[in-house]
């Protein structure tokens, strides 16, 4: 069923042959003013209605134009839809005024979902929230606050959560208070050719499992790529990710993330940054210009959170950082972060472009007190760089800086196939 959407020039044409109704109610032309002017609301609530209303198979196409929105857009169960607009910067759906709802657009329970190319601004949550999907499709979509980084802005622009099969490509988010592209607790995952900037995280993979992260822009973020793990979360103990051919640069601007968020614990100025995951392939990625440390293999330990969630592996392990282009000009890391000021007092602005907490999961602690193979951080073919092991477990004494005994490689990881 297809369904364009222009208010003006009404059609009411319906083949039934085909299953295709072409509703009319958006001027392709209508512009935020006009909008503002009395038509709105109609507006408002006439794509609400198609989102409700929605059968299996909808197209929903949006025209040129910026829309106001005051509450939230939401559709339940209903799949193979797909909503469209006529580009990233010619439709705009604009929720400054947002009164009602957390989200911009929400959407559960629907299975062969498609948004693209359209652009959601200025919601009061999240932007676009996908939840408990199947075969998701988020393609030259870009989510934004205009008035620029903010503890207020909505916490994820793009979030897919709880779901299975998910291609993010080709979008764009900016300022969100926690991740512009976010992913959490979902299986096969691709994010590739995306740009993230002036959010806290630019990319964030968080207790998932097969994810491939590739050919993305993450740059001027307080950090770049995040690969994280959480406890007391249904989904957990991820595992299989791939972070490779991202240019990964200059992510040094000033942590906003609400206080009690984890991201907020992150310094500005971390490039990427892999806690608690299992699994994890970092190689050819260009990373440069941070202020902090390029890369750091931590665990949830480090945080000093405590939890009660007896099935959670709070332990980072089988990570290969490798043949990625590395540049980190000598700085002072940020410390307004315990994280940072730590690693300000241990390096005086001569941080190790690679830094590990020195947390070793137990499982792979052999009787002889050597890490198994399965376990090791490998490390190799990353230029002339510097690593620290800043052995947290023993309260950061004897800080280990020579590489030999991280220099293995492990097999390659296979692909996600959606």
């Amino acid at each position: 069923m297809l369904f364009n959407l222009n208010f003006m020039k009404p059609t009411n044409l319906i083949f039934l042959s085909n299953v295709i109704i072409s509703f009319s109610f958006f001027s392709c032309n209508q512009s935020a003013e006009k909008s503002e002017n009395g038509n709105n609301k109609d507006i408002e609530k006439q794509l609400q209605e198609k989102l409700i209303n929605a059968r299996k198979g909808d197209v929903i196409e949006i025209p040129e134009g910026t829309f106001n929105f005051t509450r939230s857009l939401s559709m339940d169960a209903v799949p193979f839809v797909t909503i469209r607009g006529a580009s990233q910067t010619k439709t705009i759906l604009s929720f400054k005024g947002q009164t009602e709802g957390a989200e911009g657009i929400k959407v559960t329970n629907s299975n062969d979902f498609t948004i693209e190319n359209l652009s959601i601004q200025d919601t009061k949550g999240d932007g676009i929230k996908i939840q408990d999907c199947k075969n998701v499709v988020v393609r030259k979509l870009t989510v934004a606050w205009t008035g620029g980084a903010k503890a207020e802005n909505g916490s994820y622009g793009i979030y897919p959560v709880t779901c299975k099969n998910v291609l993010i490509e080709k979008c764009e988010a900016i300022a969100a208070s926690d991740a512009g592209i976010y992913v959490g607790q979902s299986e096969n995952i691709i994010v590739r050719n995306n740009a993230a900037h002036e959010n806290v995280a630019g990319i964030e993979i968080e207790n998932c499992a097969f994810a491939d992260v590739y050919d993305n822009k993450s740059y001027n973020n307080s950090g770049g790529i995040f690969i994280f793990d959480l406890p007391e979360l249904p989904k957990k103990n991820g595992h299989h990710i791939r972070v490779f051919n991202n240019l990964v640069q200059n992510n040094n601007h000033p942590n906003f993330a609400p206080a009690g968020n984890i991201v907020a614990l992150v310094p500005a100025g971390t490039g990427t940054f892999v806690m608690s995951t299992r699994e994890v392939d970092v190689f050819k990625n260009e990373i440069s210009g941070h202020i902090t440390t390029s890369v750091a293999v931590v665990s949830f330990l480090l945080t000093q959170k405590p939890y009660k969630d007896s099935l959670y592996n709070p332990f980072s392990s089988g990570v290969f950082i490798h043949d990625n282009k590395i540049i980190q000009p000598p700085a002072m890391a940020d410390t307004t972060r315990p994280l940072g000021k730590l690693t300000a007092m241990l390096f005086k602005g001569n941080t190790p472009q690679i830094i590990y907490d020195g947390f070793l999961d137990p499982a792979f602690v052999e009787k002889s007190g050597k890490t198994s193979e399965a376990g090791k951080l490998c490390i190799r073919n990353n230029g002339e760089i510097k690593f620290a092991n800043i052995n947290a477990p023993s309260n950061f004494k004897n800080i280990k800086t020579d590489l030999k005994e991280h220099d293995c490689e492990r097999g390659e990881l296979s692909g996600v196939e959606l």
